[in-house]
């Protein structure tokens, strides 16, 4: 019952950081056929992900699963919240491009700082920590590098995107390490029903 859940969650914060994205980019599309098929490809290879890997079990997993799923859930509820910020602010006709650049920027932040403070004890949860990290910090530099440029829209879709599917190898590394303790995701699912 948890495991959707968990996945509903990886795929808001994924998409909460494509209509983020989507939102900066007010430019017409005016690229050539051959400029949509390299970038579509690009995008297709950062889609593809490794297999799950096995580390062995540890009497700190439980520990790192937890952390890790808390992560999952307060980032995504921050994103959400943000989300809707920026769509009503749209809505009401207030939202400029610096504003909501600005707030992907806070975002993104949010996000590696979050990351920073987990205090992981197993190798499997640093390598899950690692991979959502360098997601972040791919974003970080795509949209430090905008922040001198006068609000230019993040315009390459490739460069929106690098590092996904590091990310969502992450989301399912830690759905594949959750299920071999399906004890905890009893608790859990009884914890959040309360």
């Amino acid at each position: 019952m948890k495991k959707p859940q968990l996945k509903q969650l990886g795929l808001s914060v994924l998409l909460c950081s494509g209509v983020f994205l989507s939102a900066c980019d007010n430019s017409k599309n005016s690229a050539t056929q051959n400029d949509k098929i390299q970038p579509e490809d690009k995008v297709m290879q950062e889609l593809i992900t490794e297999p799950v890997k096995s580390f062995e079990k540890t009497p700190d997993d439980q520990h790192d699963i937890a952390l890790l799923t808390d992560f999952d859930k307060r980032f995504s509820q921050m994103s959400d919240e943000m989300e809707d910020e920026l769509i009503k602010m749209e809505d009401e006709g207030s939202l400029t491009d610096e504003f909501a650049q600005n707030r992907k920027r806070d975002n993104i932040r949010s996000a590696l700082n979050m990351l920073k403070e987990l205090d992981l004890k197993t190798e499997q949860g640093r390598y899950i920590q690692g991979l959502i990290a360098e997601y972040w910090q791919n974003q970080a530099r795509l949209y430090e590098g905008r922040k001198d440029k006068k609000t230019e829209p993040v315009k390459n879709s490739a460069d929106k995107i690098k590092g996904l599917g590091e990310f969502l190898h992450a989301q399912e590394q830690l759905e594949y390490w959750r299920s071999q303790y399906p004890e905890t995701s009893k608790a859990e699912t009884v914890k959040s029903a309360s």
